[in-house]
């Protein structure tokens, strides 16, 4: 293209990565957001009392955790995961190879995770043959996952239906919500992590999750704090789908710019 026309497409692509660059700051802004309520309502139990004041600051009654070995506000619970979060694993299809295909269900890898930028992912590279489904764990859009392989402990929602193998970590029934979970994992994975095994690859089985020691909040505590993260959540899940619909037109755009099948100047 001449120098004139390179920089009209520079231009439009340029606006592209700035709208794609605007959304990932956004979700990052948002994502910040609900660790900080997280951290002050349920690492400093600066939750809101009946009265709306902060529970510690305002003289909130504690009482002593064995499993935690700290001081928990008094009418809180405390104890193994396991206690209150059924925690499942995925399986796989042997071998794996003979099953995967170029279309059909969606695949869960662990790379899916590490490129995703949010917590949500919608981009899955690969597919499962159908006769392969019976033989693994799918689970709809919406799901939270846990990778308990090669890079352990990433906590994810699934933003498309995915089949998940035995290198993820599920969670069909809990007392806790998704968003509780996944910022719970965020705050433990730095402990949870080096708990792990293996002589390739880091490997979290599922009893060491299971077993990790945490706190469990009253339900009213829980639904109150369930009534802002989940909106916050709502937002990032709608800005990452806005996200990769840019990245996709992008991506469709530039080859036809440059072989000039769209005009610029239309």
């Amino acid at each position: 293209p001449s120098f004139k026309e390179q920089l009209r497409i520079a231009g439009l692509l340029g606006s592209l990565d700035e709208k794609i660059a605007v959304c990932r700051k956004k979700i990052a802004e948002l994502e910040a957001l609900a660790k900080l309520i997280y951290e002050r309502w349920f690492v400093a139990f600066e939750f809101p009392d009946v009265q709306g004041k902060p529970y510690k600051s305002n003289g909130g009654k504690f009482a002593w955790s064995n499993e935690l070995k700290q001081a928990i506000p008094a009418d809180w619970d405390s104890g193994p995961l396991g206690k209150y979060v059924d925690v499942h694993r995925g399986a796989s299809p042997r071998p794996i190879q003979e099953f995967l295909a170029t279309r059909g269900p969606r695949w869960l890898k662990i790379s899916d995770a590490s490129k995703s930028q949010s917590p949500f992912i919608f981009e899955i590279e690969d597919h499962i043959r159908e006769e392969g489904i019976s033989k693994t764990v799918s689970l709809k859009a919406g799901s939270l996952v846990l990778s308990n392989s090669a890079s352990p402990g990433i906590p994810k929602f699934l933003g498309v239906d995915s089949c998940i193998h035995d290198g993820w970590l599920y969670f069909p029934t809990s007392q806790f919500s998704y968003e509780y979970l996944f910022l719970l994992f965020e705050k433990i994975r730095p402990a949870l992590v080096p708990q792990g095994n293996g002589s390739v690859f880091t490997n979290l089985k599922t009893d060491i999750l299971k077993m990790f020691p945490v706190v469990r909040p009253t339900n009213e505590t829980l639904s109150r704090f369930d009534s802002i993260a989940r909106p916050i959540f709502d937002s990032i899940r709608w800005i990452e789908a806005t996200a990769q619909e840019t990245v996709r037109l992008r991506d469709r755009l530039l080859p036809m710019l440059m072989n000039g099948q769209v005009d610029v100047r239309a």
